[in-house]
């Protein structure tokens, strides 16, 4: 008898609804990624892009920002190689800022900004529960931005055989 891909009475094992499922994409949250983080360069430009969608050499507003928390809140700068991961109020700030503006894009679809607003909401309602503990936590910015919808819906594609790979 199979429960959602497991078989009772065996070590649980994932078996793929579809046989031509790519055996080997896997689903890492910016948590994990950020838990990963080498101080290498090409690791960090990845787990950047994850979150902000750019390059962390990019002129863009995300990094600029970012830069300032990092001069206004430098006991919530964690260094990693030549680059740093921000916590606590910079994280929160961060990303609260990147999902505002995209929630506010004209040139993105509806459902990207209503997309954006709901991330926005989530890292809100994450951060919050985080500083009213009675001991406050500070995550972090791979903390914070994790989406576990995303992870989930995410890992269904790919195992039901819906992310393929492009042919030429």
């Amino acid at each position: 008898m199979k429960i959602f891909g497991r078989k009772l009475g065996k070590t649980p094992l994932f078996e793929r609804a579809n046989s031509k499922s790519i055996g080997d994409l896997r689903f890492m949250s910016t948590a994990a990624m950020e838990r990963g983080l080498d101080g290498s360069e090409e690791y960090f430009a990845n787990y950047f892009f994850a979150i902000y969608h750019c390059s962390p050499d990019e002129p863009a507003g995300i990094n600029e920002l970012r830069e300032q928390l990092r001069q206004t809140h430098p006991t919530k700068v964690i260094q990693v190689g030549q680059r740093f991961v921000l916590s606590g109020q910079a994280a929160y700030v961060a990303l609260a800022s990147y999902y505002q503006a995209l929630s506010a894009c004209e040139t993105l679809k509806d459902d990207s900004r209503v997309y954006a607003r709901e991330c926005l909401d989530r890292v809100t309602d994450v951060h919050h529960q985080s500083q009213s503990l009675p001991v406050p936590i500070d995550l972090t910015e791979g903390q914070l931005s994790q989406d576990p919808r995303l992870e989930f819906f995410t890992c269904v594609a790919i195992s039901n055989g819906q992310v393929v790979l492009k042919e030429s």
